[in-house]
Parts: structure tokens; C-alpha cells; sequence
């Protein structure tokens, strides 16, 4: 037994002590980063959070420190970034009640949380000061894109809230992202934090030198010049639109949408009417949203089946222009894919389809054959499970006429790889199709989603049009610039009775 007041007691009190103060300081840091998100409008917060959070590693007594504040500064991060999340409640229109809704939105808000938290944990587990400076410089950087990437490739990855979209409103660093990719964007701003860290270090240390304090100083200038740049105009070095480009947004909410009793009344106005009551240019591009144009299940054998599928075809035909629109179709052999019918603008071109790739784990597909389980736990809230969905195997673009279109539905906007291939496959536009109203138009989930466009549109340097079901949609130059975006739908309680679509275009 220890005696209270011997030295391994006091030890092991300043320990315990430690153990408490050191993730509570981690997690301060980590939403201070989260601040730095889309939405938030605190993008400098990304190259000054994570310097702290190094030091704080650098103190930590042990692995075991390291690696529970590690945690703690991941799970906060990710928390704050992603507080969107919360707005998925209400779920009632699914068949949860209150009190299941709430638990179900609670539970995957931790979820994003605790995936963050998992790969800081390991990242800050590698960040202490016995390794040789020269090392922690360059392999510090190297290990966060790693296991950021790593994330990426796994069935249950959800990675949103990355740290090189925080700088997508900030023109520099989308050029540099179109020299060195996004992970690129990162491992300077990691870099930098640990030059910051270093420089911290010296210092706070005794004796300290007027050297380290103008190396602070020059440090801390960085993201100041970076605002400076950014408030200069941005040089138009643009990719020009290949074709003249309009995008209808129908303003219409999930409950509406996800009902079943979606008709006509609802659909004119949002989608068709938009169309009918404009002269396009020949040859130009409409885009519709994700879902809800074309309730019901498209046979991809015979397409112009579907009613509403049959009136767009007609109308692009009249029209002389292409509509992309989002569908729901089933294969000759029942496989259901989430997919983009392009309808041609003349009778000599076939409709064409892209099919999703990347499916949201648990809403449309379910990893690692959990299905039965997952079912069976939400049948004890009366919820039947169903996430159906095929993933597409096609990688081809789109044609349109003489032009290759990039197809990317939703939440694949995420991943840059996809970009970056269709990048070599010289696309001349890519085009994404979406439906945030799922979290009840929350601006934060909005301004996110635009940002990581930007970043896909500048690192792939390749004009980006979204088309998203209650905003925002947008139109982007192939450095990122909004050339134009629309007035998201307001929330529930200011939303007019009268829903209609509304209509971006652009022409060169």
C-alpha cells in the first residue's frame, strides 16, 4: 500500500492529474480546428490550432498520454466540423419516433467523431520529441495524409471533414491544390504547425534568444499574408465551360421528396415548368438534381417507361439541349443503382447512365454484411432497413454531343480520386448531382459541400457544376471560383407555401 504523502503517491496524483488536464487542453485545441471549417468563416484557425496540440504531445509523459489527448483533439475536431450532423433529426418521415430519432442522429454524430479521434490518436501516438527534428518535419505531414487516406479506403469511411477543404475559400492555396493535390494542402499546413511548435518551444524555453522570437514572428505572418492574397482579385485563368450550362434547383424537402405521394402538382413547377418557360441555347446542358424529378424505379432496359423519365426526354428533344437527371434504376437482373440518365438533345444519341461508385455506408449499402444485424436492431424502433444499392463499375465519362461530362451523385463529390481520374480522362465538365435536404437545409452541411467542390474543381482543374436538390447549387471555374450559385431553400419555418425550382445559368 502507498503511504499518502510519499513520493509515489504525489507521483502518482501530479499523474492522474495529467491524465485529466492533458486531453481537456487537446480537446480545446481540436475545436478551435473544428472552427476552422466551411461555414464557420475561420479558415485562419486551421494553421494556428494544431501547434498548440504538438506541444501539448511534446509534454505528454508517455505513449499513453499522447495517445488519449490525441483522441480527444480528433474527436472534437471532427465534432465541431461536422455538427451538421444533428440536423438529420428529425427522421419521423422514416418511420422513427422522437425519442429513436434523436438516438440514431446522436450515434452517428459520435460516430464521425470517434473515426477522427481514432487517426489522431495514432498521429499524435508518432509526435514526440525523441524523434529527430528533420524526421518529425517531414514525417509528421507524411503520417497525417496517410492515415487520412487510409480512412478514405475503407468501407466505413466518412471523410468529410478534412483538413485541406477548410482552405478552399482562400485563392492561393486552391492554385496550390491544383499543383499538388488537396493532401498537398495539408502537409503544408501540418508542416507548418510544426515549424510553429518548434518555434513556440524555443521561445517559452529559459534564456530565450531574440533568433527564435523573429522566427515566431515570421511564422505568424504566413496566414496574414495569406489573407492579404486572398483579398486581392483572383487571376482569371479559367478553363472555359464547354457548353452553355444551366442548373434547375426544385426547392422541394426530403419529407416531400422521400413520401410516396410525390405527383405532378409538385413536379411541374420544380422541375418541368423551369424548363418549358426558357429559351436555352441549342446544345447546352440542363442539370436536375439527385432525386425526386423521377419518382419510382427506372428499367434501365426500357427507360422511357417511366412517365416523368419520358416527358424530360421529350422536352430535351424539343428543347435541342441535354438534361441530366437523377434517378433511381433497376438492371434486368434486379440490381438497384443510384444513377444519372443524360437525355439527348437529338434522336441519333442514345440516353446514357452513370452509376454511383461510392455509396454512403448504412444509408445506401451496408459494409461488412451487417444488414441482418442493423435490421433486427431497428426493428426493436418499429424501422424497417433497407440500403439497397449496387455500386456502378463503369468508370467512362458521360457524352454529350462532342464533349466528355465527369458524372459524380452526391456524396462522391468527397472522394478525389474520382476527380483525378476523370481529370486523365480529358473531361471537359464535371457534374454533380445532389440532394442535401436529408439535413433540413443546414447552412453549415451547404457551405461545406460547396467548399469541397471548389477544392475538386481547382486540384483537377476542371469546371465543377452542382445541381443540389434544396441548395446550394453552383457553378464553378476550373480554379474553384464560384462563377454563380444559387439562394439556398430556407429552413422550415421560413419556407414560402409555394415551392418553385429555381434556375442558375451560365454561358461563356
Amino acid at each position: 500500500m502507498i503511504a499518502p504523502f510519499s513520493k509515489s503517491a504525489i507521483g502518482q496524483t501530479v499523474l492522474d492529474a495529467k491524465l485529466i488536464q492533458y486531453p481537456l487542453w487537446m480537446a480545446l485545441f481540436g475545436m478551435l480546428l473544428g472552427l476552422s471549417a466551411p461555414g464557420y468563416n475561420h479558415w485562419w484557425l486551421a494553421w494556428l490550432s494544431i501547434a498548440p496540440a504538438l506541444l501539448w504531445a511534446y509534454r505528454g509523459d508517455t505513449l499513453k498520454q499522447r495517445v488519449w489527448g490525441g483522441f480527444w483533439f480528433g474527436f472534437c475536431f471532427q465534432a465541431i466540423y461536422c455538427a451538421w450532423f444533428f440536423d438529420l433529426h428529425p427522421l419521423t418521415w422514416l418511420g422513427f419516433d422522437e425519442i429513436s430519432s434523436r438516438l440514431v442522429t446522436l450515434a452517428g454524430w459520435l460516430l464521425i467523431g470517434a473515426e477522427g479521434g481514432l487517426l489522431t490518436s495514432l498521429f499524435f501516438g508518432l509526435a514526440g520529441r525523441k524523434q529527430p527534428f528533420v524526421l518529425r518535419l517531414l514525417g509528421l505531414p507524411l503520417a497525417w495524409i496517410s492515415l487520412f487516406a487510409l480512412l478514405n479506403a475503407t468501407p466505413l469511411a466518412l471523410p468529410w471533414g478534412l483538413l485541406e477543404y477548410t482552405q478552399a475559400g482562400v485563392w492561393p492555396l486552391r492554385w496550390l491544390a491544383g499543383q499538388l493535390g488537396g493532401l498537398g494542402v495539408t502537409a503544408l499546413l501540418v508542416f507548418f504547425a510544426i515549424l510553429l511548435a518548434e518555434s513556440l518551444q524555443s521561445v517559452t524555453a529559459a534564456h530565450s534568444k531574440l533568433r527564435p522570437k523573429l522566427s515566431l514572428f515570421s511564422l505568424l505572418c504566413v496566414p496574414a499574408i495569406l489573407a492579404l492574397l486572398n483579398a486581392l482579385p483572383e487571376p482569371r485563368n479559367l478553363r472555359s465551360l464547354p457548353m452553355p450550362l444551366a442548373i434547375v434547383q426544385a426547392n422541394l424537402p426530403i419529407e416531400l421528396i422521400r413520401s410516396g405521394q410525390l405527383t405532378l402538382r409538385e413536379i411541374d413547377p420544380a422541375y418541368l415548368q423551369p424548363i418549358q418557360t426558357r429559351n436555352f441555347p441549342a446544345g447546352s446542358l440542363i442539370l436536375l438534381p439527385e432525386e425526386g424529378a423521377v419518382p419510382g424505379l427506372v428499367n434501365l432496359d426500357t427507360p422511357l417507361s417511366n412517365p416523368l423519365l419520358e416527358q424530360l426526354a421529350h422536352l430535351a428533344q424539343q428543347k435541342s439541349v441535354y438534361i441530366a437527371v437523377g434517378i433511381s434504376s433497376h438492371s434486368s437482373n434486379g440490381r438497384l443503382f443510384n444513377s444519372i440518365a443524360l437525355l439527348p438533345g437529338t434522336k441519333t444519341e442514345p440516353i446514357r447512365f452513370y452509376h454511383k461508385r461510392r455509396l454512403v455506408p448504412f444509408g445506401e449499402y451496408t459494409p461488412y454484411q451487417l444488414g441482418a444485424a442493423l435490421s433486427s436492431i431497428l426493428q426493436t424502433f418499429q424501422v424497417d432497413y433497407s440500403a439497397p444499392y449496387s455500386m456502378g463499375q463503369s468508370t467512362q465519362p458521360l457524352v454529350a454531343g462532342k464533349y466528355q461530362l465527369g458524372g459524380l451523385v452526391c456524396f462522391e463529390l468527397i472522394d478525389g480520386w474520382f476527380s483525378q481520374a476523370y481529370r486523365k480522362q480529358n473531361v471537359e465538365l464535371l457534374i454533380n448531382l445532389s440532394n442535401l435536404g436529408w439535413f433540413h437545409q443546414n447552412p453549415l452541411i451547404e457551405a461545406q459541400f460547396l467548399a469541397i467542390g471548389q477544392l475538386r474543381a481547382a486540384e483537377s482543374k476542371t469546371p465543377l457544376a452542382i445541381a443540389s436538390n434544396t441548395g446550394i447549387s453552383a457553378i464553378l471555374s476550373s480554379t474553384g471560383a464560384i462563377l454563380k450559385q444559387s439562394q439556398p431553400l430556407p429552413p422550415s419555418q421560413a419556407r414560402p407555401k409555394n415551392w418553385q425550382g429555381q434556375v442558375l445559368f451560365y454561358n461563356n
